[in-house]
């Protein structure tokens, strides 16, 4: 794309706490292991049946929800708005309002860190968390952070994550999204992740053939699919 990025350098962050919440649900998740690579819903592998106690369940919500406040907070301040030649691409995907506050942070000279929770869910079980450093972009809530490269894929894919979080309200996002990796074992396979990658797929495959966005992440929310 014609438009030339300023770089960034991240400041440093630090780790607030967050006040838990009581929420009553299942004790125990079935969890599903992974079997491929690309991006699809925890269906068809082999289900290994690991009991999960709910407080466990609530205090991953609760790192994760921190987590992205957090990292948003800090890369806000140095985020800037969707120039036009990338606003007029994803024009007709998302909403003008989500286009309007969404703002992106291109690294430099560093990458994404990795989740100061992760030596923690590690002493829980969990040993497929995802590596930051090795991802093209996460999405802190409505600001988009690249690990030094922006591609239009990757934007529009950090975008569906944004536009998850606005039509799901954080509450039910990071429900949603935790309990899916307990049930998948596995990030790419989370369903937000997995509706993400297929959108993605479809934007790249038909440049140009706009649809909405938020209205296919309320289709999959109503039909229970996340």
């Amino acid at each position: 794309m014609p438009h030339k990025w300023n770089q960034v350098h991240p400041r440093d962050k630090d780790q607030s706490s967050f006040q838990k919440e009581s929420q009553q649900n299942p004790c125990f998740e079935k969890t599903r292991l992974a079997t491929v690579q690309h991006p699809e819903p925890a269906i068809d592998g082999p289900i290994d049946l690991q009991h999960c106690q709910e407080s466990d369940v609530q205090k991953a919500i609760h790192w994760f929800a921190e987590y992205l406040r957090s990292e948003r907070e800090q890369y806000y301040a140095i985020g800037e708005s969707l120039p036009g030649d990338w606003r007029e691409l994803m024009d007709g995907y998302f909403a003008p309002g989500l286009l309007d506050q969404v703002r992106i942070v291109k690294l430099v000279d560093e990458r994404i860190a990795n989740p100061w929770f992760y030596s923690k869910a590690r002493e829980r079980g969990l040993h497929h968390l995802p590596d930051m450093t090795h991802k093209a972009a996460a999405t802190f809530l409505d600001v988009v952070v690249f690990n030094q490269k922006i591609g239009s894929r990757d934007l529009f894919h950090g975008l569906v994550h944004a536009a998850q979080m606005k039509v799901l309200g954080m509450t039910q996002f990071t429900q949603l999204f935790v309990r899916g990796f307990l049930r998948a074992r596995s990030y790419f396979l989370v369903p937000m992740k997995a509706h993400a990658f297929a959108l993605d797929a479809r934007f790249a495959a038909h440049p140009g053939v706009r649809f909405s966005v938020e209205h296919e992440i309320r289709q999959w929310w109503q039909a229970g699919k996340y």
